[in-house]
């Protein structure tokens, strides 16, 4: 019997055992699948991070690619050599290294930039396509970033491919009413509404309000309700926030950078090349002795006609030449390189006026030195309280330019309506500029007038003869029988002088210098005295200067307003005695420059990411 009961147990032993095992190796199958589950997940998330670092890396090297490429977006082709991202790009991923073939760690393939259609299909040519009905000013180019990452894993790979579009806006600077690379301060006394979009790359300062924004605003580093720091004119006043357009209070924004170009990349003003030291070079002549990041970009590279004018003791010399010049080299006496057309030369003890024609001798080069010639008069000044200074004008007859250009075809045919004037004399003892003068109506197809120097400009421009009086009309800024033209007027600073001044009495005080109310219809790009210690910039309200008394006058401003820099010779501080009161500013933004812009080329371009997807 006991034989019998040992035997019995010896079997329940045996199958609990058998059991057991059984249960055990379910178990650790179990575990051991799970193991593997969780280690394979573990590697997904980690090839799913490492795809997204790569299409990171792509888009910065996407991006510095097309900087190289300031007016279109580059061809797909651009983008073959763009390296394979390194264990620099990966400081967290022990012993990263990228290989396209076999390898015991990442496998990276499909690593590429591929131009793309406004259906964000790949464009065979290798050439991105603008979206349909965009305009030769602002459109968008499309890219596709691609990158597959396999991680070796029990003998098979954990693979995750990930994709993102990429997208480049090149787009007007005139489509924003109000368009600030630097900070933007805004503080008007009256209340003062802004028609358009405005944009600041960096802070936004907007402390009253009586200030209103119909339309979007966008800064790019950040918006405060008080006066920028140093800011104390407002000291005692009551902080309040703007009013906004319903449901589009001011927003963050990514910087829109001239030309694609990123200031911290491309200027140095500590290295020997005056050619980079930052967007005021958009207005300067080039030297060609240096690189040029701004080369084709500047105003005077641009120009059809250029008026370059020194001193000589009691002479005036201005040399004019045409598009042909492309260097210039400001040594021992300023020699140019290029083709002179002709030259002015003014005597200031005699009032004697000589022109000489030069080697063009076509009759396009003809017509444009006799029209430049007979626009250009010399010998005026004007006292500048703001500058606390006595300043030498090269005047500009407008109305002259038109007439001559509306009446010659030879010159109409071939003229590309730029044209850069500066006088080299200028310095912080012998301040020079700009005047424009008689321009109501100008040329067909428009005008753009550049200088180095300050623009003075002197009574209604592009309005026609009897512009009518403002009645908050944004669509009609002119005389009925008058088709306004694009127009831009751009400067080292811009100051509107009304239809009642004259220079002989610029020296009068304040109370005797009475503004007249006068129309402006044409975008400005001009710089600014940035506020600094005590002293306020003079804001956005302040952009165009003034040196009249306005009390009982109203300056109508139809356009738009682009500041790129500081001021280098117009450096006089804002809120001087003796200089302005202030107009009644009705502004209005001019959305005509959205389909016409004005002859000149200038972008802004932004850098952005669009879809992102799994492939």
């Amino acid at each position: 019997m006991r034989i019998k009961q040992s035997g019995a147990t010896v079997v329940v032993v045996i199958s609990v055992i058998a059991t057991l095992a059984i249960f055990m190796g379910a178990a650790l199958d179990y575990t051991f699948t799970v193991g593997k589950n969780v280690e394979r997940s573990n590697k997904m998330l980690q090839a799913t991070a490492i795809a997204n670092g790569c299409l990171e890396q792509e888009f910065m090297n996407w991006r510095q690619i097309c900087r190289t490429y300031p007016i279109q977006g580059p061809p797909g082709s651009a983008f073959s050599s763009i390296p394979l991202p390194t264990q620099a790009e990966f400081p967290n991923v022990s012993n990263f290294t990228a290989t396209t073939g076999t390898s015991t760690t990442y496998l990276v393939s499909n690593y590429a930039v591929q131009a793309l259609s406004p259906q964000l299909q790949v464009v065979t040519s290798g050439t991105a396509i603008p979206g349909i009905g965009e305009s030769a000013t602002t459109r968008t180019y499309y890219y596709r970033g691609t990158a597959t990452v396999s991680i070796p894993d029990r003998g098979a790979n954990v693979t995750f491919k990930a994709a993102e579009v990429f997208e480049q806006q090149y787009q007007n600077p005139w489509d924003w009413a109000l368009f600030f690379v630097d900070p933007l301060e805004i503080e008007p006394g009256p209340p003062f509404t802004i028609e358009g979009w405005v944009q600041t790359n960096s802070n936004l300062y907007t402390p009253l309000s009586s200030l209103t924004f119909d339309d979007k605003v966008t800064y790019g580093n950040a918006w405060y309700i008080t006066p920028m720091p140093g800011d104390t004119h407002l000291a005692g006043d009551t902080y309040g926030p703007p009013n906004w357009a319903p449901g589009i209070p001011p927003a963050a924004g990514a910087p829109s950078q001239p030309f694609g170009l990123d200031a911290a990349d491309i200027f140095n003003t500590a290295d020997a090349n005056n050619n980079n030291d930052g967007y005021h070079e958009l207005i300067e002549i080039p030297n060609p002795n240096y690189p040029d990041p701004l080369a084709a970009q500047r105003y005077f590279d641009q120009a059809g006609v250029k008026v370059i004018v020194n001193s000589s003791g009691s002479t005036i010399n201005a040399t004019i030449y045409d598009n042909s010049v492309t260097d210039y080299v400001n040594t021992s006496g300023a020699t140019v390189l290029g083709n002179t057309i002709g030259t002015v030369a003014y005597n200031s003890t005699t009032h004697a006026t000589t022109t000489t024609s030069g080697t063009g001798n076509n009759a396009y080069q003809t017509a444009l030195f006799n029209t430049m010639s007979g626009a250009l008069t010399f010998g005026q000044s004007i006292q500048d309280n703001r500058q606390g200074a006595t300043v030498a004008l090269t005047q500009v007859n407008v109305g002259a330019l038109t007439t001559a250009i509306s009446t010659n075809t030879t010159l109409s045919n071939g003229f590309n309506q730029v044209i850069y004037v500066a006088d080299q004399s200028a310095s912080a003892t012998n301040q020079r500029a700009v005047e424009l003068t008689n321009g109501a109506v100008l040329p067909t197809n428009g005008l753009t007038i550049a200088s180095a120097n300050p623009v003075y400009v002197v009574g209604d421009y592009n309005t026609g003869s009897n512009p009518p009086s403002d009645s908050g009309n944004t669509a009609q800024p002119t005389a009925s029988n008058y088709t306004r033209q694009p127009s831009s007027i751009v400067g080292d600073a811009v100051d509107i002088l009304s239809n009642s001044w004259t220079n002989s009495e610029s020296t009068n005080t304040l109370s005797a210098r009475v503004a007249t109310s006068t129309t402006v219809n044409a975008a400005i790009m001009a710089g600014h005295v940035p506020t600094s210690g005590d002293n306020y910039s003079g804001g956005a309200e302040n952009f165009p200067r003034f040196l009249e008394d306005w009390s009982n006058a109203t300056l109508t401003y139809y356009g738009s307003m682009v500041e790129l820099f500081a001021s280098e010779q117009a450096t006089g501080l804002w809120g001087q005695g003796n200089v302005y009161n202030p107009p009644t500013r009705s502004w209005h933004y001019d959305n005509f420059f959205q389909i016409h812009p004005p002859p000149g080329s200038i972008m802004v371009v932004n850098y952005s990411k669009g879809q992102w997807y799994q492939q």
